[in-house]
């Protein structure tokens, strides 16, 4: 607020008391403006707190029905409806939200517990290519899915101290199974008649086109499948393949597609890791097992076949034989880039 000029001393004769005396008179009308305009508004504000539009009868406080962002409304009621129906959207709102919330953190709590090792249960699938269904089955023995694919969707990234187990019930999966980057123990993908068959003498049932493992640490075990249309394996790089994982252990399974043979495709690549294949029989096979970058596996005698190009094959990396070598072949060992055979 601008504050008035003093009287001064000589101030008649001073040539500024016209610019002094004007100047106060502006500020004297410039607050009796203002004070003019709050007058206006307190007599309107009583009004408001007061009357109604009647003028006479005190029937409702006006300033009750008027919102906070200046909204006047007909009666003090349709306020306060408006007001609860405002909070109650609001908090159904946050109910929603708050339950979201939850089964996010129940879906975490899970997880961190499968990680760190409270979840100690094994994950036990079923799959069966002829009653499975990938829509409504659960992976349980009474609700199998359809696919290996869809049972390896269910393994999480890690588990602590638990295995995982995906039990295959004899059928023909064609299909390419992959799977990629899992901390977990081990790893079983099995024919549910696994302890029965004998694949040197005829074909296990369990009829599977690729499985191909990449990054997985931990044991990673097929047991008692069946080779079937090796030519169609993506790039014709393996019917199994294993790549950078912690040991691969290939059994009772057998390699017979003899389309593999024609269209160079190994039964079995183990790529910069370890392990190798054991009580496996080989029948007309580009080769029965190749290890390559810096691989460290082994190759025993309770393999066995015929008919095949390659047995083993060591590039660039160490392979154990333990004889007598049973894989008959046009060319039983080969070592390329300073691959061992021990």
């Amino acid at each position: 607020m601008s504050e008035l000029k003093k009287w001064e001393n000589n101030a008649l004769n001073d040539s500024n008391f016209r610019q002094v005396f004007n100047g106060n008179v502006d500020v004297l009308n410039n607050r009796m403006l203002d004070l003019m305009k709050y007058d206006s508004y307190t007599k309107s504000r009583i009004d408001n707190l007061i009357l109604n539009v009647s003028g006479n009868d005190i029937t409702e406080v006006v300033d009750a029905r008027t919102s906070l962002n200046g909204t006047i409304h007909p009666t003090l009621s349709s306020r306060l409806t408006g007001f609860e129906q405002a909070m109650a959207n609001l908090l159904a709102e946050m109910n929603t939200r708050m339950a979201v919330y939850e089964q996010t953190n129940r879906e975490l709590e899970a997880q961190l517990k499968a990680i760190y090792g409270a979840a100690e249960a094994n994950l036990e699938l079923y799959v069966d290519a002829s009653k499975g269904n990938d829509t409504t089955g659960t992976g349980a023995l009474n609700s199998p899915f359809k696919t290996i694919n869809k049972a390896v969707q269910q393994i999480p990234r890690a588990m602590n101290s638990s295995a995982v187990y995906i039990n295959i019930v004899p059928g023909i999966y064609n299909e390419d199974v992959y799977i990629r980057d899992k901390q977990i123990s081990a790893i079983f993908i099995r024919g549910t008649n696994n302890a029965s068959v004998e694949p040197a003498k005829t074909q296990t049932g369990v009829f599977v086109r690729h499985i191909n493992f990449q990054d997985c640490l931990g044991y990673l075990s097929i047991v008692g499948l069946n080779q079937i249309n090796a030519d169609q394996t993506p790039q014709k790089k393996g019917t199994f393949v294993f790549t950078r994982c912690g040991y691969a252990s290939v059994g009772l399974c057998r390699f017979d597609d003899s389309k593999a043979k024609t269209n160079l495709v190994p039964a079995i690549v183990i790529d910069s890791g370890k392990g190798g294949a054991h009580s496996s029989y080989f029948l007309n096979q580009y080769a029965a097992q190749i290890d390559q970058y810096t691989s460290h596996s082994n190759f025993p005698y309770t393999n066995t076949g015929t008919g095949n190009t390659y047995g083993v094959i060591s590039d660039a990396s160490i392979v154990q034989i333990n004889p007598p070598f049973k894989v008959e072949a046009t060319t039983q060992t080969l070592t390329k880039n300073g691959g061992m055979l021990v």
